[in-house]
């Protein structure tokens, strides 16, 4: 055995909007060597700053649910975490969720009190409100260490970053080279031009290039080591991040990389699945996705994200007991999965993906919708009120017009929807639901409103118009209610 230093590694957690992502980016900014390189070029899940000398590796995760995965597969990577809580909030649920997390784990922390540039606010509060977590402070009857900050100005970030120098060289993390090769997965992926891709951190022993490599059952070659620079490695170290490229499918998080012909991991209490993300999460197998299960009714939906870390964290934050999920995966929206989702009724979810004007005009025209996120509590507090308005459809809607449908016309192989107006009036361009006994089946978009052979923009109460939609596949039947309506602001 040949230990040596290694850098310590990084986690920072707490709420949404406490200032996660503006602290990261600060000391990325201000602390990354090499700008010569043209700075941060890609994103590969971990990147190092440079601090008294010395490297310091922060995970650049999506947070509480990838770290836990990582954590239940035993890759327990974190050497120091930064509990970060805004001094103008306080504690939130997320942070009761971090304190949870980090006692459980049993990782040294550090509380960063974020935001105490603004005016008014009050610490004492705060550390007061972690007291009633059982996090005491320095300075406030325990031995946790805080640093007082803003992420926004920079203020106290240096200190923070010698507090955790100084945690560091107290623990004096330390890793053999020479041991057999062990590399944590934080994230990975399916690049269009890569191929699969897995971004690591190296526990032990050294990755290198051309070296025959396994994650489970998953085998490859490595063909291109990459630091968060786009620099070419020829090796990596312990403590220190790369992106992988050669392995023959994308590793799931937490997994862990070996030589291949190493000796086998010892076995864990519940072995690490392999199966592909694109399957339905453990417990959702069988899953009937044209009926609401137990009779209650659910949410259809198709989840797409850009990386597999992030997926997976967004898969663990939905409510198992009010969602269908029709599918999920890594990688662009495409059509098959819209097609899909008209299919079977489903929103789709695109988080951290760039959908293109194409495929959102294809969207629209069948009446799926697509719906964009950065951010996963954003999404799972709209996933919530989308709930919200499947059991009480005229939740922040307001009815401008209802028509029924009376009588179904066949011209030129086209299905043309003949309506009466009971009240209000529709339009051309509303927004509209297709309602069958009181049930929203589809939100159809009209391609074309006649009254006779003249075509029209609105028919008011107690005039008739001939209607055809964008999706021509549209299932509806004489009896069903057409509703115009808006959103309310």
């Amino acid at each position: 055995m040949a230990l040596q230093d290694r850098p310590p590694i990084i986690t920072i957690m707490g709420h949404v909007d406490h200032g996660k992502t503006t602290l990261l980016d600060f000391i990325r900014k201000t602390n990354v060597q090499a700008k010569e390189a043209g700075g941060i070029t890609q994103h590969i899940g971990a990147y190092q700053v440079e601090h008294q000398g010395k490297k310091i590796t922060f995970i650049d995760t999506p947070g509480h649910a990838a770290f836990n995965k990582m954590r239940q597969r035993g890759a327990q990577i974190t050497d120091i975490i930064i509990l970060v809580v805004a001094a103008n909030d306080g504690v939130k649920p997320q942070t009761i969720e971090s304190i949870r997390y980090i006692k459980e784990s049993s990782v040294p922390f550090i509380v960063a009190i974020n935001k105490t540039d603004l005016e008014g606010v009050r610490v004492d509060d705060v550390k007061a409100q972690l007291a009633e977590q059982a996090v005491l402070v320095r300075g406030f009857g325990g031995e946790v260490e805080v640093v007082e900050l803003s992420a926004k100005t920079g203020k106290n970030v240096e200190k923070l970053l010698d507090v955790i120098a100084v945690m560091a060289e107290l623990a004096e993390f330390k890793a053999d080279p020479q041991a057999p090769l062990e590399a944590v997965v934080i994230e990975s992926a399916r690049d269009p031009h890569k191929g699969p891709i897995a971004d690591v951190i190296v526990q032990q022993g050294t990755l290198t290039r051309r070296q025959d490599v396994m994650a489970g059952t998953i085998k490859g070659r490595v063909k291109l080591l990459t630091n968060e620079l786009g620099k070419q490695l020829k090796e990596v170290l312990p403590g220190y991040p790369a992106e992988v490229v050669g392995l023959e499918e994308a590793p799931e998080v937490g997994m862990i990389i070996r030589a291949d012909g190493s000796a086998q991991p010892k076995p864990a209490a519940a072995p690490a699945p392999t199966t592909p993300v694109s399957t339905t999460p453990a417990g959702w197998e069988g899953l009937d996705i044209d009926q609401a299960f137990g009779g209650k009714v659910k949410l259809n939906l198709l989840v797409k994200a850009d990386v597999k870390g992030t997926l997976e964290a967004i898969l663990q934050n939905i409510d198992q007991e009010s969602v269908n999920l029709v599918f999920s995966g890594v990688g662009q929206v495409t059509e098959q999965e819209v097609e899909l989702a008209d299919a079977t009724k489903a929103m789709i979810i695109a988080f951290s993906l760039k959908v293109p004007t194409r495929m959102k005009t294809f969207a629209k025209d069948l009446g799926v919708k697509i719906k964009e996120y950065q951010i996963i509590y954003h999404l799972i507090e709209d996933l919530q009120k989308q709930m919200l308005k499947i059991l009480e459809p005229t939740i922040d809607e307001i009815v401008t017009g209802e028509a029924e449908l009376v009588q179904i016309f066949e011209m030129r192989g086209e299905r043309i929807a003949g309506v009466r107006v009971k009240t209000g009036e529709i339009k051309k361009s509303d927004l509209l639901h297709l309602k069958r006994a009181d049930e929203i089946l589809f939100n159809p978009v009209i391609a074309q409103m006649k009254h006779g052979k003249d075509d029209i923009l609105v028919a008011k109460a107690k005039s008739e118009a001939g209607l055809t939609f964008k999706n021509k596949k549209l299932d509806f039947q004489v009896g069903d209610m057409i509703v115009a309506y808006q959103k309310e602001e």
